[in-house]
């Protein structure tokens, strides 16, 4: 990753934390969406000319109270989230290596309103057809992102 890329994350994240720690916002989903669509962006992997492979597995960590907002909807939430990313890779011609997964969890250290996203890309069990979603199985590679939020 370049280093302007870093510090533009950085800059972000000191911002957008601190408006979010003066403000006590609570993180909404269409924020966790842009996260996830920033994680793609931001962990692509060109494998050849026709083929950028992004994580499939995101884990949002939720200060206490967002958690136990959104906790409820955790389920139908992550089928959601994972359908938003699977259309944004769609657009941007993305590939996975299997099921794209959304989870969430509580971090205690996070304050209202802020939040991180890791992902890793995790192969399937099965071989996928190759394209957008789908992709051929292959070992898992190692965790990637966990930059704290608040975007």
């Amino acid at each position: 990753m370049g280093v302007l890329k870093k510090f533009e994350q950085r800059l972000e994240g000191l911002v957008n934390g601190t408006f979010a720690k003066v403000f006590k916002s609570e993180v909404q989903p269409v924020e966790i969406a842009g996260a996830l669509q920033r994680e793609c962006d931001n962990n692509a992997t060109i494998w050849n000319r026709d083929r950028t492979v992004v994580p499939n597995d995101f884990i949002v960590e939720l200060s206490t109270p967002d958690f136990e907002r959104l906790s409820p909807y955790s389920g139908q939430l992550g089928d959601e989230l994972a359908g938003m990313v699977r259309d944004y890779a769609k657009q941007q011609r993305y590939t996975f290596m299997g099921p794209i997964k959304v989870h969430l969890e509580k971090a205690d250290d996070l304050d209202t309103g802020l939040y991180r996203v890791r992902s890793r890309t995790l192969a399937s069990s099965s071989s996928q057809q190759g394209g957008p979603g789908g992709g051929a199985a292959a070992a898992p590679a190692a965790p990637q992102g966990g930059r704290p939020g608040g975007y």
